[in-house]
């Protein structure tokens, strides 16, 4: 995609995850067709989160579409992303009912 250009919308159910470390206070999980803007929301959801020791999200090379969120954490590094994504999921669900209907 040349430089500038617009994201391509990608439909959730067309990403992979792969998990690449899982281990009870590390996870790396590797976002395989979306870009960077999932792993972030989730990201600015743990960076808050006092458990959690380190969060970023990472591209792993410049061609390649695959963002990397990295966390590790002093409890259970899945249950935390898990409660972040049901947080994030609830913003979403408070946004579109706040929206009006047309």
């Amino acid at each position: 995609m040349p430089l500038g250009a617009p994201a391509l919308p990608v439909a959730v159910d067309q990403m992979e995850i792969n998990f690449i470390e899982d281990d009870a206070k590390n996870l790396v999980v590797e976002f395989v067709g979306a870009d960077r803007s999932i792993a972030e929301m989730i990201k600015s959801k743990l960076i808050s989160n006092k458990d959690v020791d380190f969060v970023g999200v990472v591209k792993t090379h410049p061609e390649i579409n695959r963002p990397r969120l990295i966390v590790k954490s002093s409890k259970n590094a899945r249950t935390l992303v898990a409660n972040a994504v049901e947080e994030l999921q609830d913003d979403i669900k408070g946004l579109s009912a706040s929206l009006p209907k047309k």
